[in-house]
């Protein structure tokens, strides 16, 4: 595959997921004010949710492994890496399956089950990555997270991640709980996004 493909295939990437971002945004907006029914603004949003973890599970793997890592055993990197990818990819249409055709007062819990088990198994595998390969794979990893475009992508499936807990917690403990739960992610988000600018501030 050329540069320019490669290079195109990305910037698709990049417009699905903004286009993604835009309708669950946009969707959530018209439930809020009654233009469309709320049901259907739920699924359109928890659609549109799942259809985001689909494509960044799909781009995680396509980030290249910088020129400095490559000297390394980054085998194992890689196969964890496909894994996760494989598991978000499954995750994401499993969910949204379940935001089309699910009975409505089903669809959240279920939904935030299914994402909640594809980054558990996700986390999980890498887990035994780690303390099955030591050092050198924890090398490995750290410069492939060390890219603007892996860790912003890193930072919108934590922000996914939050969105299926907070979608189980409305369903078992209600709107106060759920509610709650958004300080929390708002701060930690927030560190995260103050670390990211740090670093590379530094790198510049």
């Amino acid at each position: 595959m050329t540069a320019d493909n490669k290079t195109s295939r990305h910037r698709i990437s990049a417009v699905l997921i903004l286009i993604s971002i835009v309708a669950v945004l946009g969707i959530a907006l018209a439930g809020e004010f009654e233009l469309i029914d709320r049901n259907l603004a739920k699924r359109g949003v928890g659609a549109s949710l799942a259809l985001l973890l689909l494509l960044l599970g799909n781009q995680l793997p396509k980030l290249v492994l910088p020129l400095a890592a490559r000297a390394e055993n980054s085998a194992p990197v890689l196969a964890a890496e496909r894994f996760a990818a494989t598991v978000l990819v499954g995750a994401g249409l499993a969910a949204l399956a379940v935001w089309i055709w699910w009975p409505a007062e089903q669809m959240m819990p279920v939904a935030g089950a299914i994402v909640l088990a594809g980054f558990g198994l996700a986390a999980a595998n890498w887990t035994r990555v780690l303390l099955a390969n030591g050092g050198a794979v924890r090398g490995v990893s750290n410069e492939r997270f060390g890219s603007k475009s892996r860790l912003t992508l890193l930072m919108m499936l934590h922000a996914l991640l939050w969105v299926a807990v907070i979608f189980l917690a409305d369903t078992i403990w209600g709107d106060v709980v759920s509610q709650w739960l958004v300080l929390p992610f708002v701060l930690i988000n927030g560190l995260l996004a103050v670390l990211y600018q740090r670093r590379f501030k530094r790198q510049d």
